[in-house]
């Protein structure tokens, strides 16, 4: 911007401010909200002027008659070419210098790549607002709420495309983290080593595009640190969530919960619902951990069986239920199965009793709930239902949704992101 260009785009926003202000004392806007919609509008045309006027101070990104291209060849300038691109304060254009690199036949512009802007009109902060909004509404509210709350406009397929594409970016890198991890080995704890690390696992379905179950599988990591007087502090749990096969989710397993200090932690301790692939996981990844079935699945099923033995809601069921489940808190799991062998029970009853049996007895030597909860160990992992419930279920099982696995996985890598509070620390804009 030149000394003759800054006074006239200082003098043309002085003016419109001036106009403004008239037209907010002469009561235009018709109450308070109205008012309000006008000085934004306002303001937002004035930033949109000056972000125009001072972008184009800083120069086309011209740097001579040649430069060298991504390939390696020599691009050569071909003139200037003009870029319509939306801001957080509306729409600008820039003019940017072109280069042609005959070696690739690709042409670039030095300007784009200095400011952050891709193939599509979308500034990085137009990027940001709208990947985040995408992980956490339904493309389409998120488009409404974009125009509604900051006055950006895209569609709800916009949404979907900036959405789906931060998230494929993120698992890349992941993709590549993980490879590098088991070539080198795992990478150091970014944290202290907690007294106790806490890591529960568990699955949800959504619905496939053909209406089929699509299973995600989610982690939650949470450390614990001593405390005066012996007390063990709980710090913000991480959270990690993969449509793959459990030996892929082991691999993200074991990137993640070493940065919260799984190497060095005291105490170890896997949480499940008696799923064959999270003791397989807890074997590999966590081998001297203490493995505990989550009590309240372990109750269910209880409660399943007397169901089926005594009837839906009778006074019989609760009484039977309540003396199984103070022998299960005890940890005689082994005296419940024997005493479940020795039931008579019709045929379908005796159907439920033996899986119950089968279950029971696999899942015996992870369920001393006696003993646990006298080390001040949980038995509930109600933070990873409570995970897969909002981390997944909140934004991908809503009504009429289907999902292919890529666009699942993508948009539940945003959400990672922003329920690790990363967002800060990895450019959504990006």
């Amino acid at each position: 911007m030149d000394d003759s260009t800054r006074p006239a785009v200082l003098m043309e926003a002085l003016d419109a401010l001036r106009v403004l202000l008239d037209r907010v004392a002469r009561g235009d806007g018709a109450d308070l909200e109205a008012t309000e919609r006008l000085v934004r509008e306002g303001v937002l045309a004035i930033g949109a002027r000056v972000l125009e006027a001072g972008l184009a101070a800083r120069g086309t990104g011209k740097g001579g008659v040649r430069q060298t291209c991504a390939c390696g060849g020599l691009a050569g300038f071909e003139g200037y070419r003009t870029k319509e691109v939306q801001t957080v304060v509306g729409w600008i254009t820039l003019r940017r210098a072109y280069y042609w690199c005959p070696a690739c036949a690709q042409g670039a512009c030095p300007l784009d790549l200095a400011l952050g802007l891709g193939r599509a009109s979308h500034s990085p902060g137009v990027r940001r607002a709208t990947g985040h909004l995408g992980a956490l509404l339904p493309f389409a509210q998120a488009a409404t709420t974009l125009a509604t709350l900051a006055g950006i406009r895209v569609s709800a397929s916009t949404v979907r495309t900036v959405t789906e594409a931060i998230g494929a970016r993120r698992e890349a890198e992941l993709a590549r983290t993980m490879v590098t991890a088991w070539r080198d080995g795992l990478p150091p704890a970014t944290a202290s080593a907690p007294a106790r690390l806490s890591v529960a696992m568990d699955g949800v379905r959504i619905l496939g595009t053909g209406g089929e179950g699509k299973e995600a599988k989610v982690g939650v990591v949470r450390p614990e640190h001593g405390a005066a007087g012996g007390e063990l502090v709980p710090a913000a749990a991480s959270y990690l969530a993969g449509f793959e096969p459990a030996e892929a989710f082991g691999h993200r397993l074991a990137v993640g919960a070493p940065r919260r200090g799984l190497e060095g932690a005291a105490e170890v301790v896997v949480l499940g619902d008696g799923a064959e692939w999270i003791w397989n996981l807890a074997a590999e990844h966590c081998p001297k951990a203490t493995c505990i079935v989550d009590w309240y699945h372990a109750s269910a099923r209880i409660w399943g069986l007397g169901r089926a033995l005594h009837g839906e809601g009778t006074a019989k069921t609760r009484r039977w239920v309540a003396r199984q489940l103070d022998r299960l808190a005890a940890g005689r799991v082994r005296a419940l199965v024997a005493a479940w062998r020795r039931l008579a029970c019709p045929a379908a009853a005796a159907a439920v009793r033996d899986d119950q049996i089968g279950y029971f007895t696999n899942q015996a030597g992870r369920m001393a709930y006696r003993r646990y909860r006298e080390r001040g160990l949980d038995i509930g992992s109600g933070m990873v239902e409570g995970a897969c419930k909002h981390l997944i279920g909140a934004r991908e099982k809503g009504p009429g949704m289907r999902w292919g696995v890529p666009g699942a996985q993508a948009v539940a890598s945003v959400r990672v992101l922003l329920f690790n509070n990363q967002r800060a620390a990895y450019d959504l804009a990006a």
